[in-house]
């Protein structure tokens, strides 16, 4: 499949994909983004971390274990909270005070980023821009901006590229990330053509109202594509130039890693978080009461459905150092018998908590404590592993043995099932009598393999190998993979399929990350895990496919059937 006709975007270049540790470590750092600089704000103070750094800047807001500054119109720091003394936290604390509450509605943000779309945004519907209605959405706490052109091939391939990032961070991290496109160099019609062309997922903006974007006009690229991350107060948090795949995979993963890092979930957060609230709760609660606050929830809901657990309801004591001291388990839990000390246990060891204060003072409490484990959803939690970095290594699959094409008849490809809500069109499969890939009027070439009979583990291909098909002979033969696309060129009506063996150093959890033009079907060591029977262009991580390694060779064999326009999918293999 393909858009209509836009300029040919760049080559790729490979890139890593980084850790969350890593990631909270580089992003204790200044950020100084490829924007125009800007004189520093007068509101501007000094500023020390523990190492003795100094620098000057305006304190603008907590995020996760971050404390953000401003030190320009377009430039920004954050420092890991731990890193600043007592004294600093304090006047930290005292000098965000007076900024402006993420408000409940996004219709009545008053934070200086996310106010500038107010009344100035569009949604796509029915290929139509219609205005946004901001009343039904809480205001982001994050706003991602993208900067694209119609007459740039690159804005094209950057939109493409990351929607199916963008829709799942918005399924794992619901209601957290905002994001708009901003179009630059092209007109109206232009600047509607590409919103409607793209189906653009996120909101578009009013172009002539652009010019009144006072924050997010200031990061408007002097020429190419630009996407940027900024909290909703409009620090720069992160930005891509975007003009190849390389940069559009590493851009997406520091994004996921970021969210990650300031996720209240995350272990990794809660030693900032408790050295900025144990000494900033005191002054909110100096003549009123509070109870204790769970800062960090130990127990994790596929590590309790395994063990058979469906609901904890238990009173906990809590001291005045937020120690737990004991854990009552109610008559309403449900769980096994020998998993009630164990549970307990880890609620009374793992648990953080804050002490309950009364007129700033801590006392010793009780906290009722309750977790109904929701049903298991496979692949929400294959999004939110390859988000959270439970996905943290990756695997190179740098080359591929490829046997294509397989020619298959256009009436195999015109039954239309239905057309979702997201405009795929799924197709009909039709019944199978043969093995033979020749007989395209008796079979869909999708649901049949030449090798159906001998299994697809016998498939072990080396470069230059013959593949007789009913009477014709193709070649095995190798191609390379840059940042992971495998591109066949553009044969209309056609099969094909991809090889690929690789060594796993355990036996383990894996994701594969893969999008694929048109549908695709996956056998990792001879076994189905993944048949998708649709049309759609490829997309960096479009699915993400739960995998067991076994400790050695694993093999890949991937299927790809391609109707008209492009053929091609794009893979990476990541690990636990």
């Amino acid at each position: 499949m393909r858009y209509p006709a836009a300029p040919a975007p760049t080559s790729t270049s490979t890139r890593r994909v980084p850790s969350v540790t890593t990631v909270i470590a580089l992003l204790a750092l200044t950020f100084f983004a490829t924007f125009p600089t800007a004189p520093a704000r007068a509101k501007s103070s000094e500023w020390q971390d523990l190492a003795g750094t100094k620098f000057k800047g305006e304190p603008v807001e907590v995020l996760g274990p971050f404390a953000l500054f401003k030190t320009s119109l377009t430039t920004g720091r954050r420092m890991m909270l731990r890193g600043l003394a007592p004294d600093d936290i304090l006047r930290l604390h005292h000098e965000i005070s007076a900024r402006p509450a993420r408000a409940a509605t996004w219709a009545n943000a008053k934070s200086p980023a996310t106010s500038d779309l107010l009344g100035r945004v569009f949604t796509v519907e029915n290929q139509k821009l219609v205005p946004a209605d901001l009343s039904r959405l809480p205001e982001p706490e994050l706003l991602l901006v993208l900067f694209g052109s119609h007459n740039d091939g690159e804005s094209w391939e950057m939109l493409r590229t990351f929607t199916a990032t963008y829709e799942r961070i918005q399924r794992v991290y619901p209601g957290k990330v905002g994001c708009v496109f901003m179009g630059v160099r092209h007109s109206e019609s232009e600047h509607r053509r590409i919103a409607t062309t793209t189906s653009m997922p996120w909101f578009v903006a009013d172009l002539p109202a652009q010019n009144g974007m006072n924050v997010l006009n200031r990061f408007t690229p002097a020429e190419g594509t630009q996407m940027v991350l900024l909290s909703r107060h409009g620090v720069p948090l992160l930005g891509a130039r975007a003009s190849s795949l390389g940069e559009i995979k590493k851009f997406a993963d520091e994004l996921s890693a970021f969210l990650a890092a300031i996720d209240p979930a995350n272990p990794r957060s809660w030693p900032d978080r408790s050295h900025y609230l144990s000494l900033t709760r005191p002054l909110d609660f100096a003549s009123k009461s509070t109870g204790p606050l769970l800062l960090g929830d130990p127990l994790r809901a596929d590590g309790l459905r395994q063990r058979g657990i469906t609901r904890i309801d238990a009173r906990l004591a809590i001291d005045e150092q937020g120690r737990v001291t004991d854990v009552t388990l109610l008559p309403t839990s449900v769980l096994p018998e020998p998993m009630k000390t164990p549970l307990a246990d880890a609620l009374r060891k793992q648990a953080v908590f804050l002490p309950a204060l009364d007129q700033s003072t801590p006392v010793a409490s009780s906290y009722d404590y309750s977790f109904v484990v929701p049903p298991e959803n496979k692949s929400i939690a294959a999004d939110t592993s390859w988000l959270n970095g439970d996905a943290r290594t990756e695997i190179p699959l740098p080359t591929w043995l490829i046997l294509e094409p397989i020619k298959v008849e256009e009436k195999n490809f015109s039954d239309i099932d239905h057309v979702a809500a997201d405009d795929t069109v799924m197709l009909k499969a039709l019944s199978v009598s043969t093995a033979k890939v020749s007989r395209a009027s008796q079979m869909n070439a999708f649901n049949t393999d030449w090798f159906t009979e001998a299994g697809a583990d016998t498939v072990r291909p080396t470069e230059g190998d013959p593949q007789p098909i009913d009477g014709a002979t193709l070649t095995w033969k190798r191609d390379a993979a840059p940042d992971g696309l495998v591109d066949f060129g553009e044969h209309d009506y056609s099969v094909g399929y991809a090889w690929t063996e690789f060594d796993s150093p355990a036996d383990t959890d894996a994701w594969l990350g893969l999008g694929s033009d048109d549908g695709v079907k996956i056998w990792l060591n001879g076994h189905l895990v993944s048949d998708r029977w649709i049309r759609r262009m490829s997309r960096l991580d479009d699915d993400v496919v739960p995998l067991r390694l076994k400790k050695g060779k694993n093999r890949l064999l991937i299927k790809i059937q391609n109707a008209t326009g492009g053929w091609s999918f794009i893979t990476r293999l990541r690990t636990r």
